[in-house]
């Protein structure tokens, strides 16, 4: 009867322990940079113990909820990135004026494309560093106004830079300039800019 009951715990502990090194397992890319869910789904965002879509979800950040009126989604660090995942840590709704509020403690891997930031450098480049040649940029629309970058999905990540999707656009309800390439100095306050 011992015998039996070693098994079905070795069968667990063999199919646990993969699934939580995958977890703490260093990513393909280290990354620093704060951000926030997009996620759509009522039922929140998915957090995995490995990037890939069928690895075991062991959280779930929930939607966003309003404060003041507006509508505020959870907040978390990112650390590290592979392809199309991104592990974060330490989730939480920020502090907007009601205190903040932790909602996933610990590190799993989301779908980068579910995931937002605001770049305050919107100079997209080839490259994930200042010296890489300019791909596109800001550009004067008249009255001393320029268009401005709005992220569509990020692509993968290295230190505090993303490599994203996006257009540049004179109005964020009407489609812009596509635009592909890395950018930096960004910003995980949903409310405000970071500068």
């Amino acid at each position: 009867m011992v015998m039996p009951i070693r098994l079905a715990l070795a069968a667990l502990l063999a199919l646990t322990v993969p699934a939580l090194a995958a977890t703490i397992a260093p990513p393909a890319e280290r990354c620093d940079f704060r951000a926030w869910s997009k996620d759509p789904d009522p039922a929140g965002l998915n957090v995995r113990a490995a990037p890939r879509a069928d690895a075991p979800v062991i959280g779930r950040l929930p939607q966003p909820r309003v404060v003041d009126g507006e509508k505020l989604a959870v907040e978390f660090r990112v650390v590290g990135g592979t392809g199309a995942w991104l592990l974060i840590e330490n989730a939480e709704f920020g502090d907007y004026g009601n205190g903040a509020k932790r909602v996933f403690t610990g590190r799993g891997w989301v779908a980068a494309s579910l995931v937002e930031v605001s770049p305050q450098d919107e100079k997209v480049r080839l490259g994930p560093n200042s010296d890489a040649g300019i791909v596109d940029e800001p550009r004067p629309v008249g009255d001393g106004t320029y268009d401005f970058l709005s992220l569509r999905r990020i692509l993968a990540c290295r230190d505090r830079w993303v490599e994203m999707e996006g257009e540049f656009r004179i109005d964020k309800d009407k489609p812009g300039r596509a635009v592909r390439g890395w950018v930096t100095d960004l910003c995980g306050n949903q409310v405000t800019t970071c500068n």
